[in-house]
This record gives C-alpha cells, structure tokens and sequence, in this order.
C-alpha cells in the first residue's frame, strides 16, 4: 500500500486566540495551502464577535451546545454534538457556546487563511499553565482586543461590531 499521500500531524501546537484555546491539528504547511484544521476548545458564554474571511470553514461539534449565526444578526442555528455546521467563505457568522461547560469544535478551514491570524494574535501555550481556566465563564470586561482588531484587515478578517450610542 502506498503512504505517500497519507498525513499523520504529531506536533500540536496550541495558541489562546481570545478567550479560546485552539490546537492546530493539520496546519497549512502540511497541506500545501489547501486547507487547515484545528480544534478549538470554547468556554461557556464565548466565542468570537460577528465576522467574516476569504476561508470557508466546517465546524464539527466534537462536545457541546453551540449557537452559529450565519448572515443574518437574526439567523441563529442551534448545534450541539456531533452535528455539522458549514460556513461559507466570505458570509457573515459567528458562534457562542451556550452550554454550561466547556465546548470542543473540530474546524476545516479551506484555504485556512484564518491560521496566520491565529498566529499573529494568538498567545503561544507553552505550558499548562499559559491555559486559562476554560471551564469558567471568561471576564470579557478585561479582554484585550486591541491586536486582534487591528491586525485583523492584514488577513481579511473584517468584524462588524454594533455601534455603540454616545
């Protein structure tokens, strides 16, 4: 039997993007820039704000009850285990956990442009102890978002955030 064509990705390496710990199963340089997958470990309550991207993205829920919004503020699909939940490339979407305990999502992204953003706004884990308590609501009140905002138009990440009334 030929092997050549099978990948086998042993070195996970995992990044804190916001509130989410993301492990990179298959990154980009294994698939020759087809596609990426990575597992994401979501808190309660999290997820990220209303965004889109050149990746189209298949979420598999692994462990869960997740909310996804796919282009309309209004459109809400509920997800829990083991279901499927496609997002086309440049639609409008985000998710939330809405379950009580932490959520496990497997995402493709193709062509996985997402994971240079991840890598430039993400928090390297080193150890254990770089993770935060992920089965905690997280203090979205001290969330630093600066970074995550303003690096966000070099990868084609554009979030639509409500405008706020002064």
């Amino acid at each position: 039997m030929n092997n050549t064509n099978t990948l086998v990705s042993q070195n996970h390496e995992q990044l804190i993007v916001l509130t989410t710990l993301i492990t990179l199963q298959i990154p980009t340089a294994a698939t020759e820039g087809r596609y990426a997958v990575w597992e994401e470990m979501v808190p309660p309550l999290a997820g990220p704000p209303p965004h889109s991207h050149p990746d189209e993205e298949i979420f598999y829920i692994i462990d869960g009850s997740f909310e996804f919004m796919l282009h309309e503020p209004n459109n809400l699909i509920p997800a829990t285990t083991g279901a499927v939940v496609r997002v086309p490339a440049h639609a409008l979407h985000t998710y939330k956990n809405v379950g009580a305990t932490t959520g496990k999502l497997l995402t493709i992204a193709m062509p996985g442009k997402l994971e240079a953003y991840f890598r430039a706004v993400g928090k390297p884990v080193a150890s254990a102890q770089d993770i935060p308590d992920l089965t905690q609501v997280p203090d979205f009140a001290n969330l630093d978002v600066a970074d995550f905002l303003r690096l966000a138009p070099q990868h084609e990440v554009a979030f639509y955030l409500p405008q706020m009334a002064v």
